[in-house]
């Protein structure tokens, strides 16, 4: 059975796919083609897009009193509904890396220290929100790298399907981070920094959550794993020439993340297969997730 709800991609109506995903103790440490480095290329968001999504979350929340169209307030509520999931289902995934015997609890504490003290409570709710859209705008040029180059073909298939729902959902609700931060202010200024901010974010803590891995791993300076360091973003899946040229799609001024159409790609995934309805997981409605109601 499919672990996750098959409903066909809508950009105009993102709400939140019921999951029944579970990460039995037999899946590998490197789980990707047997390599460290991309294994842990994608445990490094694993890590991290639990405490990001939560601040998401947050931030958006206090936001929503403010919104007057109640079309746009749907869904903006729609998008942090699959947001929530997205947190619920990846912490399900940190027992994994417990139980493989990575330290990761410091690391966990330390991103939720920098988005709560750091961000929210210093940056403010309209730079918070700038950071969430240009965070959104990595993340959909990383999905679409992952899924338009067949990355995750060689992985362990639980991994292979989380990681590919996840990508597909990003590409989904791809415009409603830049929709509200335009919504709360179109200071091109402040878009720029949202960017700076959110690409520090991804690729910073990417960075160190694969470093952090690597050598607990005790595979940080061999061989192999630069060999498999420079394949991944310069070679048969040149993620850092093409994360590179996507990006600069944000600043060009009337730029608008509907304007470069990659919806293909995750439509492809959300419609597989007719998905059995049972046994789902109800924890994505919106009342479990605890948003406001309208």
């Amino acid at each position: 059975m499919s672990r996750f709800e098959h409903r066909r991609l809508d950009p105009g109506n993102v709400r939140p796919r019921r999951t029944a995903f579970s990460f039995p103790q037999s899946i590998p440490k490197h789980w990707l083609k047997g390599s460290p480095v991309q294994t842990h290329f994608f445990n490094a968001i694993n890590l991290f897009v639990v405490s990001f999504e939560d601040f998401m979350g947050r931030v958006m929340r206090g936001r929503l009193v403010h919104l007057k169209d109640p079309e746009f307030l749907r869904q903006v509520r729609g998008f942090m509904g699959q947001e929530a999931t997205h947190s619920f289902v990846h912490t399900k995934y940190l027992a994994n890396l417990r139980a493989q015997g990575y330290q990761i609890d410091r690391y966990l504490e330390m991103a939720e220290r920098i988005f709560r003290d750091l961000f929210e409570k210093r940056f403010g709710p309209v730079v918070c929100i700038a950071t969430i859209a240009g965070f959104e705008h990595m993340t959909a040029l990383l999905a679409e790298i992952v899924l338009s180059s067949g990355m995750l073909k060689e992985a362990e298939p639980a991994m292979a399907e989380l990681w590919e729902w996840h990508a597909a959902e990003e590409i989904e609700h791809k415009s409603l981070a830049f929709d509200l931060l335009q919504v709360t202010n179109k200071s091109y200024l402040l878009r720029l920094l949202g960017a700076f901010l959110g690409t520090l974010v991804v690729a910073g803590f990417i960075h160190v959550g694969l470093v952090m891995l690597l050598k607990q791993d005790n595979q940080l300076w061999r061989l192999r794993t630069l060999r498999d360091a420079k394949e991944l973003l310069l070679g048969k899946h040149r993620m850092a020439p093409r994360a590179l040229g996507l990006f600069f799609k944000y600043f060009r001024p009337g730029f608008h993340p509907a304007q470069y159409d990659n919806y293909s790609l995750a439509e492809s995934v959300l419609q597989a297969q007719e998905p059995e309805q049972e046994g789902f997981r109800t924890r994505t409605s919106l009342e479990a997730v605890h948003l406001p109601a309208k």
